[in-house]
């Protein structure tokens, strides 16, 4: 179905109950700006939940599969700071992975585009 191989991650954060929001964002930051170079990274957005400020969602799309994101991204020796230091304000994140299928509006995966 896909021309090429993608995975989309949802990485969804849940921050401990008044935890500073800005300090958490400017630990990340650094983090997704060097991954945004990767040479396989396609697209992230950050979403906040609102009707729940402490829930965040980051979603991101990436040329490669899960198995090789979890190889080479996420081992990668620059998010191992911000990872240590984002668990400070956290009281838990999990990562999903999906694998894009049908596109409205843009063309930035490589699933079917429908008008």
């Amino acid at each position: 179905m896909n021309q090429k191989e993608q995975t989309v991650i949802i990485a969804r954060f849940q921050l401990k109950p008044n935890s500073d929001r800005q300090a958490f964002f400017d630990n990340l930051k650094p983090l997704f700006d060097t991954m945004s170079k990767e040479p396989t990274f396609v697209n992230g957005i950050v979403h906040e939940n609102v009707d729940n400020p402490d829930e965040i969602v980051f979603y991101e799309i990436w040329n490669c599969s899960k198995e090789q994101w979890l190889a080479e991204e996420e081992t990668k020796a620059y998010r191992q700071g911000p990872y240590a230091k984002a668990a400070e304000f956290l009281l838990g994140r999990e990562l999903s992975f999906y694998a894009p299928t049908g596109e409205w509006g843009t063309k930035i995966t490589a699933a079917e585009h429908f008008s």
